[in-house]
Order: C-alpha cells, then sequence, then structure tokens
C-alpha cells in the first residue's frame, strides 16, 4: 500500500513538474500547456473525455482543448451561456471544484453537464475552476466511463492543473499585451 501510494505521489508530481516546464518553454502560447494538461489527465486519471472550457469576452463559455471521442458532436454544443446549467458557470460561482458521482443520475446535475455526459458516455465527473484573481475565466473537467468517483487527491491534482492553466492563460495575455504597446511605442517613435 505505501508503494503504490509513494508511486502514484511521484506520478503527480511528475505530472506538474511537466506542466511547469511547458508554461516556461511557451509564455507566448497556453495551447501547448493545455495540451500537456490533457495529456497528463489521460495518463492519471483513465478519462473518457477531458476538456478546458474559457469564458469569452461576450460572457459565453467556449471549448478551448479537448480529448475524447465524438468531439466534433461534442464540440456543437458550444458556446454554452455562463450560468448554472453548465459545469463551469458553476464552479466559477461557487469558486470551488464540484464533483458528480454519476452526472448521468445523480440530482443537482446542471443540464448542460448531463447532457454532455450523456453524449460522451460518461459517469462520474469533475470540473474545476480557472480563476485569475478572483474572476472566473473557464474550467478544467474530466468525465470517466464508469461511476468510479474521483478522490480527494486527484480532486486536488486537477486544481493544481487549473491553476496551471491560468498561469498560462496569464503568461500569453500579458506577452501579448507588452508586444502591442512595443509596437505602439516603435511606431511613435519613428514619427
Amino acid at each position: 500500500r505505501l508503494f503504490n501510494e509513494t508511486r502514484e505521489a511521484l506520478e503527480r508530481q511528475t505530472a506538474t513538474a511537466e506542466v511547469l516546464q511547458v508554461i516556461g518553454r511557451s509564455v507566448a502560447d497556453a495551447q501547448p500547456v493545455f495540451d500537456r494538461i490533457l495529456e497528463s489527465c489521460r495518463r492519471l486519471f483513465d478519462p473518457v473525455f477531458i476538456g478546458i472550457n474559457l469564458l469569452r469576452t461576450d460572457g459565453l463559455i467556449d471549448l478551448q482543448a479537448f480529448f475524447g471521442p465524438r468531439e466534433a458532436e461534442f464540440r456543437s454544443l458550444y458556446p454554452v451561456r455562463l450560468d448554472e446549467q453548465s459545469g463551469t458557470g458553476l464552479v466559477i460561482r461557487r469558486r470551488d471544484a464540484v464533483h458528480f458521482a454519476d452526472a448521468q443520475i445523480d440530482d443537482g446535475v446542471p443540464a448542460a453537464v448531463r447532457r454532455g455526459s450523456e453524449l460522451m458516455g460518461s459517469r462520474s465527473v469533475v470540473f474545476a475552476p480557472l480563476l485569475w484573481q478572483d474572476r472566473g475565466v473557464g474550467s478544467i473537467f474530466i468525465g470517466r466511463s464508469t461511476v468510479s468517483p474521483f478522490s480527494q487527491p486527484e480532486i486536488a491534482l486537477i486544481k493544481t492543473f487549473a491553476d496551471q492553466a491560468v498561469i498560462a492563460i496569464q503568461n500569453a495575455r500579458l506577452f501579448r499585451e507588452t508586444n502591442e504597446a512595443l509596437e505602439r511605442q516603435t511606431a511613435t517613435a519613428e514619427i
């Protein structure tokens, strides 16, 4: 038991370290970080699907990154409104992860989550918010094909991945803003 717990802890630490390495290499673009997070989740959680949702400037939620079957059908569910009928809206409002042991039959499952779970054939689903300075910017979500609830250490790791995704998003935003400011300053200096 101790050996298995130690091995699992090492796998989790390795996964977070790999994401941090990608963050360090891709300051201008968050997509490589999203891809690494999806890959780490595939290895660690035995998912049927994984996704990262981001809040758009018009207040709708869009699917930014995805792993799973029937991707085109799943993407057709988007964009969705930022309300409690979506998993992303729910976790942003609560400012914490939300776990559904069986998203197809549990009470209190938001309509959009139930619809997505039925489409993907998933049962246990977890959402973790992407928060920047207490403002919601999106979520990461993972679904399993069986009723196999996520453990507290797994949910904690998913929250860590969410925090890392936010860092990548903010790095890319700051990089773009800095480049735009430099271009404006250069243009003004040329005049």
